[in-house]
């Protein structure tokens, strides 16, 4: 089987599985490496101490990988239904985090499709899969795939499902038929930058994680900066995402696992402040919540 008919194959199967996108590119390093490092050198990854730990491997897929050739990247949309999309603008929680934990859905998918082509389409190719833990550039290569492009926001985004996606992708030792690019269509428009109350973006596409909501509520571990206001959030924010005019129109996410639980829907300030440990842990568990523990809840909920 040639690398067209294997790349045709792959996508009928992750469309198959639910995947609205999905598209190859080589496995080659991407030019945003020393940007990367520059990123790194000024101290924007905050307390995120991984990403140097493992940024030698960031920088070439075959450090991952041995004989590495090819990326399949895939999107599945998390865009919440009209009905629930006035919760954006009142719930505390990313809407990322409404469902059941994305890790656990988009990898029991991936590893069909990565068995699939291990299996059935090349017998005996090696195969690494990876939903947000490995040490890849995976919206740079989701980009590179076709998949849509790295907006000011440094979030993917695609002009038919918006910027509400989560991503995956195989690396393969086997050769596929790769995709082209997309165009860049943010051209002028800056709402993204213009609605964060933080000012976390220090320039188009420069995330300055250390002052971001989401990031001071998810993965900064030790206290708040003094004066911290969190505008409202206590996991997550969307605030960029939902000003965006490629998801204005975008349709719904399709996937059952990530409607909002009735925990989200009934969610209030009352009850967030009053949450013992033992509710917490219920509250977040089998969610993508499950990484804050009870001290940085209770921390946020003081500094919202």
């Amino acid at each position: 089987m040639n690398a067209v008919e294997k790349s045709r194959k792959l996508k009928e199967k992750a469309r198959s599985l639910g995947f609205e996108l999905s598209g190859a590119t080589p496995a080659v390093p991407l030019p945003h490496y020393s940007d990367f490092l520059s990123w790194l050198s000024k101290g924007y990854a905050g307390e995120m101490g991984y990403l140097e730990r493992r940024k030698e491997k960031r920088g070439d897929p075959q450090k991952i990988l041995s004989g590495a050739q090819s990326l399949f990247c895939v999107a599945l949309s998390y865009n919440p239904s009209p009905e629930h999309y006035l919760l954006l603008e009142k719930n505390p929680i990313s809407c990322y985090a409404w469902g059941k934990d994305y890790h656990e859905v988009l990898l029991e998918k991936l590893q069909i499709l990565a068995d699939y082509l291990r299996l059935e389409l090349e017998p005996g190719a090696q195969v690494k899969s990876y939903v947000d833990t490995g040490p890849i550039f995976e919206k740079n290569y989701a980009a590179a795939a076709g998949l849509g492009w790295v907006g000011k926001n440094t979030l993917l985004l695609n002009k038919k499902f918006g910027s509400f996606l989560f991503l995956g992708e195989i690396i393969t030792d086997t050769e596929l038929s790769y995709d082209e690019p997309t165009d860049n269509l943010c051209k002028t428009c800056t709402a993204c930058m213009d609605v964060c109350p933080v000012g976390a973006f220090e320039e188009a596409g420069v995330l300055n994680a250390t002052k971001c909501i989401s990031y001071l509520t998810l993965e900064h571990r030790s206290d708040l900066p003094k004066g911290t206001n969190l505008h409202g959030y206590l996991a997550g924010c969307d605030l960029c995402q939902t000003v965006c005019p490629y998801n204005v129109n975008a349709p719904q996410g399709l996937e059952p696992a990530f409607q909002p639980r009735s925990e989200i829907l009934n969610l209030s300030a009352d009850s967030t402040a009053s949450m013992s440990p033992t509710e917490f842990k219920r509250f977040t568990q089998n969610s993508a919540l499950e990484r804050i523990k009870y001290p940085m809840w209770q921390r946020n909920v003081e500094s919202r």
